[in-house]
């Protein structure tokens, strides 16, 4: 078969499983087995990474897995939701000077608030709980290579029936002290994302999609 040949029924497979991609908010007490989240980190390996901005550092990706109901699990809690209660004091005050800042920052700090008040950070309920650490170098681009691990990942629960939600609040960690040394890695040396994952208790119905012919421009 040329390189260049399409393989039809893969393509196929792929565009359903790019539809079928949710954010999911609510997970099944069951607990998936751990050679199922260990096949979604594998996808997270194989994302693509700044090879030019880490140099020859071998161990630019780590993974840290926490399993509700665990100690490693309540300790992150707890170190994430006073960072988001720093952030929406310090937000709220900007906010309250400054009207054009306060309706750029509306519904953030509407989340902000929420956690702060005691709501859930996204994680607690979720049977598992993945931190994600990428090596920061120059340029910095350890943010984007993140972003392609944890797609990698998210596509990769769609056929295996498990649920994914993004915790984008993990990435304001990376330059605290405390829940560096909780994970074990230099503090302000690595980029950091997470995400929580399990069984979904109900299926979203589908987002809203922009459409192609409104927002393609061939140049």
């Amino acid at each position: 078969m040329p390189f260049f040949a399409i393989d039809h029924e893969l393509n196929e497979k792929l565009d359903i499983i790019i539809k079928a991609r949710r954010t999911i908010r609510a997970f099944e007490a069951e607990v998936p087995e751990p050679e199922l989240i260990k096949e979604v980190v594998k996808a997270g390996l194989e994302a693509p990474f700044a090879a030019a901005a880490i140099g020859d550092y071998k161990k630019f990706r780590l993974f840290f897995v926490m399993e509700k109901g665990s100690e490693s699990m309540s300790r992150a809690s707890e170190l994430i939701r006073s960072r988001v209660i720093a952030s929406y004091g310090f937000l709220s005050k900007q906010a309250a000077e400054n009207p054009d800042f306060k309706k750029q920052v509306e519904f953030f700090l509407k989340r902000l608030q929420s956690v702060s008040e005691g709501g859930e950070i996204g994680f607690e309920s979720a049977p598992y709980f993945i931190v994600l650490a990428e090596k920061k170098g120059f340029p910095p681009v350890e943010l984007q290579s993140l972003a392609h691990c944890l797609e990698n990942m998210w596509l990769k629960c769609v056929p295996m029936g498990l649920g994914f939600r993004l915790i984008s609040a993990t990435s304001q960690m990376a330059d605290d002290e405390e829940f560096c040394a909780f994970l074990g890695i230099p503090r302000g040396e690595f980029g950091l994302n997470s995400c929580a994952i399990g069984y979904p208790k109900e299926t979203p119905t589908p987002p809203r999609r922009l459409v192609l012919e409104e927002v393609l421009k061939w140049m």
